[in-house]
Formats: C-alpha cells, sequence, structure tokens
C-alpha cells in the first residue's frame, strides 16, 4: 500500500493561499480587453440609462447599488464595477 507522501503534511500546514482580490481582478479585467491597471479598490462612476426604478447588488461586496432616474449617478466600488460594467442599463463616466 502506497503512502501519500508529503501530501499529509503539507495539508496539515493549513490551505494555499487564495490569490489577492487585486491580482484577480486586474486578470479579469485584462481578459476582458482591460487595463491591466485597475485597481478594485478605486471607485467607479456609473450613470443609470434607463427609465425604471433599478437595483443591483454588487458581486463581491453586497453593496446594493439602487438608480430611480434616468441620468442617476452611483459610484461604484471597484471590486463590483467590472460585473456592473457587462449590465446594459449602466455605463462607466469617464
Amino acid at each position: 500500500m502506497s503512502c501519500c507522501g508529503s501530501r499529509r503534511a503539507s495539508l496539515r500546514s493549513g490551505p494555499a493561499s487564495a490569490p489577492s482580490l487585486a491580482s484577480g481582478s486586474a486578470l479579469a479585467a485584462s481578459a476582458r480587453g482591460g487595463s491591466a491597471a485597475f485597481r478594485p479598490s478605486a471607485s467607479t462612476l456609473f450613470e443609470y440609462t434607463g427609465h425604471a426604478q433599478f437595483a443591483v447588488t454588487g458581486p463581491l461586496t453586497g453593496v446594493i447599488y439602487r438608480f430611480s432616474a434616468h441620468g442617476q449617478r452611483a459610484q461604484v466600488h471597484g471590486a463590483d464595477a467590472a460585473s456592473l460594467m457587462s449590465i446594459p442599463l449602466l455605463k462607466v463616466v469617464h
């Protein structure tokens, strides 16, 4: 019967460190053609282009961003910005 070798000892020492949020977001930005300098801690300004009330929950922070009128703007946490960029009713204000 074979032994698992050093794998058991490495499991006891704790889980491998997860990639940081910054590196994961930079990879996501790079994958969609964005800037590799994307900083998830910086906020991004979004403008709502729809006409009815709209709310969206940031997938990483859990913050609920609410828009009640066409043209309303909101600062979005950088960690949520990449996901909100995929919503057609929201546009980034430069």
